[in-house]
């Protein structure tokens, strides 16, 4: 494939991304400066939150100083003047992660890879850095760094990724052909069962959502009539609540998993317990229990049925076809016996798991504004520590059962 062919692609996609992500906040609060607003207020305002709602989906703080008095005005004081919001809209996030997979996954990725990777990243760079630099003065002020950073990390993970999924990936062939047979396999089997186990979870979360928005839809539609945000204000409102849906989304997944979160000082939701205090009037906030089910401390049992299932599924890719029980004769060594792998397979599991958990409740946590909503989401460590411990205990008894499986069939025969 020509290598212009495939630079002109790739700087065409990253434009269309940041246009698209840019555009998706920018064309409802048009669409309100217009209709609602009457053209009373300048158009320039409306581009800065669209642009600054971009970053924050990347997880670029946002550094916010009111004039006195309007802090005032809002009952902040001046200890409510200056603050920060640095809770990611993962949505956006996620956009640009599988936008970074699908030019990775390009035929002309594959045989031009330096060239794509330099010009998906540096036009990325570039494009972040003339939105700072235009970026209309204000009330908001955005770290030049962090801007240029961290969008960038999530198109690079994208093309990562692009290089590691599939079986004939550049990555997976490095590791066939470097590792050992049976080092290779545990790799395989670690990375494969922990990033499936952290991604079922995620989806099971989701539909906890999903089912959570179907069961409070009055509580969720009340909320919506008491802003009286108006026709076009509902769309604004609507399609910044679902660029944040993503992140409540790890907030659920913190819940499962035991620990919970935080919306805010003494404000906690978990299984444990549930204490809420005055939240503010976003109609997804409809969607949170008044306190903490009956019995809500067995769904930790979810997160290791998962991780089972997991272990389970990844059994083939430890062994293959090989039968023969959880330990073989005294030629085979210890390393590569089955047990002793399985064992190993679970403990990397647990580690690629927890540190995906980590990142996401990194970013789901932060600052939301002043006062008490200065500590909001999930406690990172807790939740790696929690996730990880759950997903080695149920994928080394799924890679074990899997084993005793086997062993049986075996005897049958």
């Amino acid at each position: 494939m020509n290598p212009r062919f495939v630079a002109l692609a790739t700087v065409l996609d990253v434009v269309v991304l940041v246009g698209l992500g840019v555009g998706v906040f920018f064309a409802p609060l048009t669409l309100v400066w217009a209709f609602e607003d009457g053209f009373s207020t300048e158009l320039l305002s409306s581009w800065a939150v669209a642009v600054q709602g971009w970053f924050l989906g990347h997880g670029v703080p946002l550094a916010v100083s009111l004039p006195l008095e309007l802090s005032e005005s809002l009952g902040l004081g001046v200890s409510g003047q200056n603050f920060r919001v640095d809770v990611a809209l993962l949505g956006i996030a996620l956009v640009t992660l599988l936008w970074g997979y699908r030019i990775g996954a390009r035929e002309g990725t594959k045989k031009h890879p330096i060239l794509t990777w330099f010009l998906a990243v540096g036009m990325m760079v570039g494009l972040s850095f003339l939105l700072v630099f235009f970026l209309p003065m204000g009330s908001v002020s955005i770290d030049l760094v962090d801007a240029l950073v961290r969008p960038a990390v999530f198109l690079a993970a994208g093309l990562a990724l692009a290089t590691w999924a599939g079986p004939d990936t550049a990555g997976r062939e490095l590791i066939r052909e470097r590792f050992p047979q049976w080092l290779s396999a545990i790799v395989r089997t670690g990375f494969a069962a922990g990033i499936a186990a952290l991604l079922a979870m995620v989806g099971v979360a989701a539909v906890v959502v999903s089912i959570l928005l179907v069961v409070s839809f009055a509580p969720v539609i009340s909320l919506y009539e008491s802003l009286q945000p108006g026709a076009y204000g509902i769309i604004a409102l609507s399609i910044g609540q679902l660029a944040l849906l993503p992140t409540v989304v790890v907030w659920v997944f913190s819940w499962l998993v035991g620990p919970g979160f935080t919306l805010g000082t003494g404000a906690v939701v978990s299984p444990l317990g549930t204490s809420t205090d005055a939240l503010p009037a976003l109609p997804l906030a409809g969607i949170l229990p008044e306190e903490a089910p009956a019995g809500a401390l067995a769904v930790i049992a979810v997160p290791i049925g998962v991780a089972f299932a997991m272990g389970l599924l990844s059994r083939s890719r430890l062994m293959g076809a090989n039968r023969g029980g959880l330990w073989r004769g005294e030629g085979t060594p210890f390393v590569e016996q089955p047990a002793t792998m399985a064992v190993l397979a679970a403990a990397l599991s647990s580690l690629v798991a927890s540190a995906g958990a980590l990142v996401l409740t990194e970013l789901a946590r932060g600052e939301l504004g002043p006062g008490r909503f200065s500590e909001v989401g999930p406690d990172p460590w807790s939740v790696a520590l929690w996730w990880g411990a759950q997903v080695f205990v149920g994928v080394v008894l799924g890679l074990l059962s899997g084993g005793l499986a086997e062993k049986r069939v075996s005897a049958r025969r």
